[in-house]
C-alpha cells in the first residue's frame, strides 16, 4: 500500500471517513459494513449540512463495495472516503486488520502503522549429506538454487579398521563441514544483496550447533533461531509454519527489548519519557525518535488540521488559533504524527512495564514536560 499517499489525502471540513475492514466469514461483509458505517452515519448528523449530505454519498458507496469485496481474496481492506473532497480509495492490505471506522479531517492510519514489519530471514537445513538454503518473508519461503549434497561414500565404517577408518571418517568430516559452508557462503551472498533480520538453521538436534559455527562470521553475528528438522523429508508446507513460528518468536524478542530500553532510559534520566501526555508534547515538538505503544491502548483527543498539533482537548490551537478537531484515537494520531517527523512507531504485543502507562518513547532531545 502506498502509506504516503494515503497519509497525505485531507479533507479540511472532517469529512473523510477511514475505514477498516478484515475479512469476515463468507457472505458476511454487507453487514460487516453497515455496521461499522452505522456509527459514522449517526456522527455526521452532529456535522453541517456539506458534510452529511457527503457523508450519505460516501456511505452508500462504501456499502455496494460487499459484492466485489466478497470475490477478492485479500485479508482485509482499507477504504478512504470523502465526496465532498473527490476522494474515494479503497485499498487492499496483505493481512488482518481490526474492524474500525472513524471520521475527521486527516485519514486515520494507525491499523497501517501498528501491522509489524515483515521479517526477511535466511534458512539453511541441512544434514551430512544434504543442504537446502532458503530466503523466507511474509510467509513466502523460496529456495535458492537447487540443493546441495556431499559423497561421503559409505557410512558403515565397520568394513575399515584402525588408521584407515579414522583416514575414511575424517575425510567424511571434511566433506560434510564443506558442504556446510558452501550453503552459508549461498546465504551471504544473499544476506550482502539485502540483509535478513535472522538466521534460521534446521536440522538433527545433535548437528544444528555445528551448522551454525560454519556460517560465515557476517551471518553468525545476526540474531540466530534453530529448529529440529529432517533436511531430506521437510516440505515446503512444513518449513513454512517453522518460519511463521520463529518470525512470531523473534518479534516478542524485540518488541520486548524495545520497551524495556525505552523504559531504562526514561527511569534512569536519559531521552525517554512514559505516558500519553508527555507523548503527545514530545510530538508537538517533533522530538520524538521511536514511539512505543503497548497495544490497543487508545484515547481520544483532539488534532489541528492546520497545523498538526496534538492535544487532549481543547477548541482552538494555541500554536495557530484554528479550530481543533475530534479523534477518537488521538494516539493513532499521535503515531502518524510521529512518523511525519521522521521518527519511527511500533505498536507491541507482549506485556511489559510500558502497559502501564500506554504509551512511552526515546526522543531525540530532552523534552521538557508540564508538570
Amino acid at each position: 500500500m502506498e502509506g504516503d499517499r494515503i497519509a497525505d489525502l485531507r479533507s479540511p471540513g472532517g469529512a473523510l471517513i477511514s475505514l477498516y475492514a478484515g475479512r469476515p466469514s463468507p457472505g458476511g461483509f454487507a453487514a460487516l459494513l453497515s455496521d461499522l458505517l452505522k456509527p459514522i452515519r449517526e456522527r455526521s448528523l452532529q456535522l453541517d449540512r456539506l458534510i452529511q449530505k457527503s457523508v450519505r454519498n460516501d456511505v452508500e458507496q462504501i456499502r455496494d463495495l460487499a459484492d466485489e469485496l466478497e470475490l477478492d481474496s485479500a485479508p482485509g481492506y482499507a477504504v478512504f472516503a470523502s465526496s465532498l473532497d473527490g476522494t474515494f480509495v479503497v485499498e487492499p492490505l496483505s493481512h488482518q486488520v481490526a474492524d474500525v471506522s472513524t471520521i475527521g479531517p486527516r485519514p486515520y492510519m494507525r491499523p497501517l502503522r501498528a501491522s509489524p514489519r515483515a521479517l526477511r530471514s535466511g534458512v539453511i537445513i541441512a544434514d551430512s549429506i544434504l543442504a537446502r538454503t532458503f530466503i523466507a518473508m511474509e510467509g513466502i519461503v523460496d529456495e535458492v538454487k537447487a540443493p546441495m549434497a556431499a559423497d561421503i561414500g559409505s557410512r558403515t565404517w565397520g568394513g575399515f579398521s584402525g588408521y584407515d577408518e579414522h583416514t575414511v571418517r575424517s575425510r567424511a568430516e571434511e566433506l560434510t563441514a564443506r558442504l556446510w559452508r558452501d550453503a552459508g557462503e549461498r546465504l551471504l551472498e544473499r544476506h550482502l544483496r539485502q540483509p535478513f533480520d535472522y538466521v534460521a538453521v534446521g536440522g538433527h538436534e545433535e548437528a544444528v550447533e555445528e551448522i551454525a559455527r560454519a556460517l560465515h562470521p557476517y551471518l553468525a553475528r545476526l540474531p540466530r533461531e534453530t529448529f529440529n528438522v529432517n533436511a531430506q523429508t521437510i516440505g515446503l508446507p512444513a518449513l513454512r509454519a517453522e518460519v511463521s513460528a520463529m518470525d512470531r518468536e523473534m518479534r516478542r524478542h524485540r518488541q520486548g527489548a524495545l520497551a524495556g530500553r525505552v523504559c531504562d532510559t526514561a527511569w534512569s534520566g536519559g531521552n525517554a519519557l512514559l505516558g500519553l501526555g508527555d507523548a503527545i508534547e514530545a510530538a508537538n515538538a517533533q522530538a520524538i525518535d521511536t514511539l512505543v505503544v503497548a497495544g490497543p491502548f487508545t484515547r481520544p483527543g483532539v488534532i489541528c488540521d492546520s497545523c498538526g498539533h496534538l492535544a487532549r482537548g481543547g477548541e482552538t490551537c494555541p500554536v495557530c488559533g484554528a479550530g481543533l478537531f475530534p479523534v477518537d484515537d488521538v494516539v493513532g494520531a499521535l503515531m502518524e504524527s510521529a512518523v511525519t517527523a521522521g521518527g519511527l512507531v511500533s505498536q507491541i504485543s507482549v506485556a511489559t512495564p510500558l502497559d502501564s502507562h500506554g504509551v512511552g518513547a526515546l526522543t531525540r532531545f530532552p523534552v521538557a514536560v508540564r508538570a
